[in-house]
């Protein structure tokens, strides 16, 4: 475990780092709250929001992931949470990784002069790096669907394409229920602790960018899916007609050897009694047959088109 404390002049910030269950014990009954609120704290599943138990104010927040994943795509993989206790003389923070965002808090109360901040300092650098930190994250998604829309119109795709997009449409979806409920989070905290920073007020503004951002790539990202998804299905009927094609001329061929067949097999029977078997000119006539069967099956494939090609096909039709 790993603790700071800052004592300022009406309050003191307590901040622990993976805390163990005794000392979650000791601070439930100084802040006079449930055990296990506590014990959640240090479960990646909540999602910001904001309780009252009491006398104390409960303010979740998420920040994000200290050394992100490629393939992070969940709000519990791309984001850890932070619980802040707020009670009359303690504000309590707890957070289960060590974080750069709260290290940074640390740091500027050192130089904070005492008197000169109170409860509502110290909650807006919180949402202050809350709203800071998907900025670089929000823009390297939009880069990704800038680099998706390309390959969508590229004639060579790659295989992995939908799947690259289904990870950018998780990752927006993710950070747009974040924003969200920070932003709900964020003004009940404001109306419960009767703040009226401007740091609050710049955070806020910032959140609402974000989530104007995320909610952008979110929509963009489903039309770009939707049309990958049509140009997909255009390519797959493409190769139907084309295999239709081919076998609508396979088809119109074996029209003309049927009957072919039928006659080279009725004159090939080794029967004595056949007529024309013994004609010079049985040969001749047979093939005559044949051609004038192939002549008046050619005339009448022709005659209703069977061949054409299909869009000229069409411009024939009434």
């Amino acid at each position: 475990m790993v603790s700071f404390t800052k004592e300022f002049s009406d309050f003191n910030w307590i901040d622990l780092t993976n805390p163990p269950r005794e000392k979650l014990d000791h601070f439930s009954q100084e802040l006079n709250i449930s055990k296990k609120i506590l014990y959640n704290c240090l479960d990646p599943d909540y999602l910001p929001h904001v309780e009252t138990h009491g006398e104390t104010h409960f303010l979740l927040l998420r920040l994000m992931e200290p050394g992100l994943g490629a393939k992070a795509d969940s709000v519990q993989e791309l984001t850890t949470k932070v619980a802040v206790f707020v009670s009359d003389k303690i504000i309590l923070t707890i957070h289960r990784l060590p974080l750069r965002e709260v290290s940074d808090i640390q740091k500027l109360s050192q130089s904070v002069i005492v008197g000169t901040t109170d409860k509502s300092w110290l909650i807006g650098q919180l949402m202050e790096q809350v709203s800071i930190g998907f900025n670089d994250p929000l823009t390297d998604l939009e880069k990704k669907l800038s680099l998706f829309e390309e390959k969508v119109f590229q004639a060579n795709k790659t295989p992995s394409l939908l799947l690259e997009g289904y990870y950018i449409k998780r990752k927006a979806s993710a950070f747009k229920k974040i924003m969200k409920l920070s932003l709900d989070a964020h003004t009940k905290i404001l109306t419960k602790l009767n703040c009226s920073s401007t740091l609050l007020r710049e955070s806020k503004d910032r959140l609402e960018r974000n989530l104007f951002y995320a909610e952008d790539v979110h929509e963009n990202i489903q039309s770009l899916l939707s049309i990958q998804l049509s140009l997909q299905a255009q390519k797959t009927n493409e190769a139907s007609y084309r295999t239709n094609e081919i076998v609508r001329v396979l088809t119109v061929l074996s029209l003309f050897f049927l009957p072919l067949n039928f006659i080279a097999g009725v004159f090939g029977m080794n029967f004595e009694g056949m007529p024309l078997i013994k004609s010079e000119f049985g040969f001749w006539i047979s093939v005559v047959s044949m051609v004038l069967v192939c002549l008046t099956l050619g005339g009448y494939v022709f005659r209703k088109g069977w061949l054409k090609d299909r869009p000229q096909l069409e411009k024939d039709l009434p």
